[in-house]
């Protein structure tokens, strides 16, 4: 009876290695990943791909930090990259087994969030505007200040996401938006909580939707959803606000419970592969950092709405770790969230 005892539970060690060796487990951005990709990589290396979604990096955050997560690859933008690394969440990367990392433009590469690129490597780039309806508003100006106009309330959506609404409010005052003088984030509160009563619903899953439905008119969101649907259908507008706002970079990596670390390295190497990246950027709408995807992507998504220049991006920030700020920014959110 022994015997049997401890041959069946060999078996069952065995299968569930066997079965975590052949899955990889990704904690990814929403509509990053179009199902032909996963399909591919799964025939190509026998890998089954489990993908789970989140819409914020302190969602990501969160799940991480209760430490019963068991993701081999997420995708933090940069300053969510420094607060992982300094709470220990993430693994340091095998770039031995990374051969697709020459493939990445050099300037995505060792910068502040993650010199060396020792936890993460580069994926996609791309900004925070707003788009609006030109066939309800006409032509509007470049500038944040649209969405604090009253004339259009209840017809804005704001993302549901503290470090980008309060960017959109300190660039209005004039400042960074990694600005961490208690006064001035004081203000911004203000001038986020005064605007509240215009906002019709904020929302960083389905912002695009949103105004393509017509439920709003205008939508603050990330560039890659809303440059997709403004290509598809002219009556919407993508703008680079004038007074700047975020450049942000969207970066693989492994966190440190992860199970899987080989197909973890796989599954990023894979992604990096010039026709994988093109075709992830063509379904994302997202800017690729990989050079040699371009001569992939069509060119009718090369455009500068998906690839702005230096002038668009003249006032754009990345954001930065704020470190003890950040309590207060999130006090002052809850506040805001619950008016």
């Amino acid at each position: 009876m022994i015997r049997k005892f401890l041959f069946l539970a060999f078996v069952l060690i065995f299968i569930s290695c066997g079965r975590n060796k052949n899955q990889v487990n990704v904690y990814i951005w929403s509509d990053y990943l179009p199902s032909d990709v996963i399909e591919k990589f799964e025939k190509e290396t026998g890998i089954k791909v489990n993908i789970d979604t989140y819409d914020s990096n302190e969602i990501l955050l969160e799940k991480l930090l209760t430490g019963v997560s068991k993701y081999d690859v997420v995708v933090p933008s940069d300053y969510m990259v420094q607060i992982l690394i300094r709470q220990n969440l993430l693994q340091k990367i095998d770039k031995s087994k990374i051969t697709n990392l020459k493939n990445i433009n050099k300037k995505f590469l060792n910068l502040e969030f993650d010199p060396g690129n020792e936890f993460t490597i580069p994926f996609f780039w791309g900004t925070t505007g707003f788009a609006y309806r030109r066939d309800k508003l006409g032509e509007l100006p470049n500038t944040w200040q649209v969405l604090f106009d009253e004339k259009y309330a209840g017809k804005i959506l704001m993302l549901d996401d503290m470090r980008e609404c309060f960017a959109v409010a300190l660039k209005l005052m004039g400042h960074s938006i990694n600005e961490t003088d208690t006064t001035i984030l004081s203000k911004a509160r203000e001038i986020l909580m005064s605007q509240k009563k215009l906002v019709k619903q904020y929302n960083s899953s389905g912002f695009d939707q949103a105004i393509l439905s017509g439920d709003v008119w205008i939508a603050h969101g990330w560039s890659g959803q809303l440059v997709k649907i403004a290509e598809t259908d002219t009556k919407i507008v993508y703008v680079f606000p004038k007074e700047g706002g975020t450049l942000w970079i969207d970066n693989l990596a492994i966190p440190k419970t992860a199970e899987n670390i080989e197909n973890a390295h796989i599954f990023i190497n894979f992604l990096l592969k010039p026709e994988i990246s093109a075709r992830v950027s063509e379904f994302s709408g997202y800017a690729t950092v990989n050079d040699s995807a371009k001569k992939f992507i069509n060119p009718k998504f090369l455009t500068r709405q998906r690839y702005p220049n230096d002038e668009d991006l003249k006032n754009f920030e990345l954001m930065k770790d704020l470190g003890p700020v950040t309590k207060l920014l999130d006090r002052y959110w809850t506040e805001i969230k619950s008016k």
